[in-house]
């Protein structure tokens, strides 16, 4: 193939372009070599037809043929043409190509923008299910008008297609246009839960508070997913004293144990006024459970704390209430975290472990601490044997070691043992609470478990013990499956919540498959400056699925060093990962990425031109350039 560049003539021009057609990307790839030695316009045109390659170094190896020939006006319109279809790879090379051959990449974003607005226009006007995906888009690139030809489809009367409707749905919130607000606000009073679901979603992505008032009213008067999808729009507003409000009053009414605590949490991280009392007056009613869950995540502390913890002990009582109600009841003081708690959860724990213990036929725990054993805690006659029991016990269990209940050890290390995971899982939560050297063993054998849930458990229990718990997870992440993702994430996860510099070689190993996002993110937490490396080098490989995790996570390292890899993923071609690369080069300051920041100023995504704007608007040269 070099040798036919090299020689010219129509002989050898015939013999180049049935080679680029060729079934080896070797022989493709020679042949762009050649044309691109042949030069004029002729190879020109040739090497344009192969930027769209599907072999990646073919594409490159087309781009820098085409940078070579900056006299050429097919090589500038064809790497602009390109540059939208082409694979990470192929617009890397593109924008450099671009720069040779003295042209803007913007030029190229911008006839990128100009494809897909078409493409997705095309694609609404047709049939079928890509309707909705392409709505979806439309909405995504921010335009002016894109609200009016998106809210038209939310009207039941004239788009009777329920995947098309949320997916217009989705693109007025990615839209960020507040005028589209009334028209969500009118899907959450649709019949179909999928309607629902998607107006909350478009309304938390807007973000205009003024939706809050119905969000809140669709969170109290639903359950399930519908009210946990109005909660997570609430949550996903801007701070503004009547979202606050409205969370709190989703958490001091809702039904749904799940969504009261979600929007409790959420209150306490937006510091906003939610009393206790409405939560204290609703145990012993209906949505007592619920109301529990929302106690446990007030963050209430002191005498606050203390006071809710009075009346909370009382619940334990096994003549009150049922199992779960007992249990939510254990979970909220240990949440509350009030130390006059332990002795009475310990105590009620180390009973029904007995009774638990003669029922199965199993040998009794070892004697009750002093103190234990009062006549409530003994109450109670039914065998504690069943689901809901073993439940009670394993939260009774967690809260005892949590609060580190004086003589709560030998009670935890023999629920382990118990048959029952949902025992076991509260014995390894409450062993990891202590915190002493045989617990943490326990916790770390835990990790070898037949049962997921408990697995899971002591991963992430391990995880908040430090850097001391390193290498036991280590050892895990060695033994864990290829093809097991979701252990390996959890693994991943719990080894950047130990920290440290010696977490880095395990999550460097945790870089393959599923578990690469979730490694690649735990190395960011670790702050070990040896993470860099590992995540960098990720960056280089073709095809990566954790681009954005591990940008992420060199910036959290404050990685100065690492603002050419991320600069590199500006030019990815996923909306995503640009806006991650561009807000990261903000914060590191990498002033070398400028021209590539200015040219994101007109991608098509609307969320990549807000990123690019503020990442130049934080480099040391200042606010963004005017264009030229």
């Amino acid at each position: 193939m070099r040798a036919a560049g090299a020689r010219g003539g129509a002989d050898a021009l015939a013999t180049l372009l049935v080679a680029q057609r060729d079934g080896s990307a070797e022989v493709r790839r020679a042949a762009a070599e050649a044309f691109a030695a042949r030069g004029g316009a002729e190879g020109a045109e040739a090497l344009g037809a192969l930027l769209a390659d599907p072999d990646a170094t073919v594409a490159a190896a087309a781009a820098r043929g085409l940078a070579g020939m900056p006299d050429q006006p097919r090589a500038r319109g064809a790497l602009r043409v390109a540059y939208a279809d082409a694979s990470p790879e192929g617009r890397a090379a593109i924008a450099d190509a671009l720069d040779a051959v003295g042209v803007s990449l913007r030029e190229a974003v911008e006839q990128e923008a100009r494809t897909l607005w078409e493409r997705n226009l095309a694609a609404l006007g047709g049939r079928g299910p890509a309707r909705a995906g392409a709505a979806e888009e439309l909405g995504a690139s921010g335009r002016a008008e894109v609200v009016a030809r998106l809210v038209p489809l939310l009207d039941p009367a004239r788009n009777a297609d329920r995947a098309l409707a949320a997916g217009a749905a989705r693109g007025l919130g990615e839209a960020g246009d507040w005028a589209a607000r009334p028209a969500l606000e009118g899907l959450l009073r649709s019949p179909d839960p999928e309607l629902i679901e998607a107006g909350a979603g478009g309304l938390g992505r807007l973000g205009d508070p003024g939706a809050t008032a119905a969000l809140e009213a669709v969170a109290l008067a639903s359950s399930g997913r519908i009210a946990a999808a109005a909660a997570d729009a609430l949550a996903a507003l801007p701070e503004a004293l009547e979202v606050g409000a409205a969370l709190c009053e989703v958490a001091v009414r809702s039904a749904d144990p799940a969504v009261a605590a979600r929007a409790a949490r959420e209150v306490r991280l937006r510091e906003a006024d939610c009393p206790a009392r409405p939560f204290l007056a609703r145990l012993g009613r209906p949505g007592a459970e619920a109301a529990l869950a929302a106690l446990g995540e007030l963050g209430l502390t002191g005498a606050a704390a203390e006071a809710a913890a009075a009346r909370l002990l009382p619940l334990l009582d096994p003549a009150r209430g049922d199992p779960g109600l007992r249990a939510a009841a254990a979970r909220a003081l240990a949440r509350l975290g009030a130390p006059g708690s332990a002795g009475p959860l310990r105590d009620r724990a180390a009973t029904l472990s007995a009774r638990r213990a003669a029922a199965l036929g199993r040998p009794a725990p070892e004697a009750l601490p002093a103190g234990a054993g009062t006549a409530a805690a003994r109450a109670g006659a039914r065998p504690p044997t069943g689901d809901g029991d073993a439940r009670e016990l394993g939260a009774l269990l967690a809260a005892a070691g949590g609060l580190r209940a004086p003589g709560a050890e030998p009670l935890l290390l023999e629920a382990v043992r118990d048959p029952h995971a949902a025992v076991r899982t509260g014995a390894i939560a409450g062993l990891a609470g202590l915190g002493t050297d045989a617990a943490l063993r326990a916790v770390a054998a835990a990790l070898d478990d037949g049962a997921p849930e408990v697995r899971l458990s002591a991963a992430a229990a391990l995880g908040r013990a430090g850097p001391r718990a390193v290498p036991a997870l280590a050892r895990a992440a060695g033994q864990a499956a290829p093809d097991d993702g979701s252990w390996r994430s959890a693994l991943a996860v719990a080894l950047g919540d130990a920290g440290g510099a010696s977490a880095v070689a395990p999550l460097t190993a945790l870089l393959e498959g599923a578990s690469a996002p979730a490694a690649a993110f735990a190395l960011g937490k670790t702050g070990a400056p040896a993470a860099v490396k590992p995540l960098v080098d990720w960056l280089a490989r073709p095809g990566s699925l954790a681009d954005a995790e591990a940008i992420e996570a060199l910036a959290q390292l404050a990685a100065r060093d690492a603002g050419p890899a991320i600069a590199a993923q500006l030019t990815a071609d996923r909306a995503e990962v640009r806006a991650v690369a561009a807000r990261a080069i903000g914060r590191l300051r990498h002033e070398a990425a400028a021209p590539r920041l200015e040219a994101l100023r007109s991608d098509y995504h609307g969320r990549v031109r807000r990123a690019a704007v503020e990442a130049l608007s934080r480099l040391p040269a200042g606010a963004p350039r005017m264009r030229r």
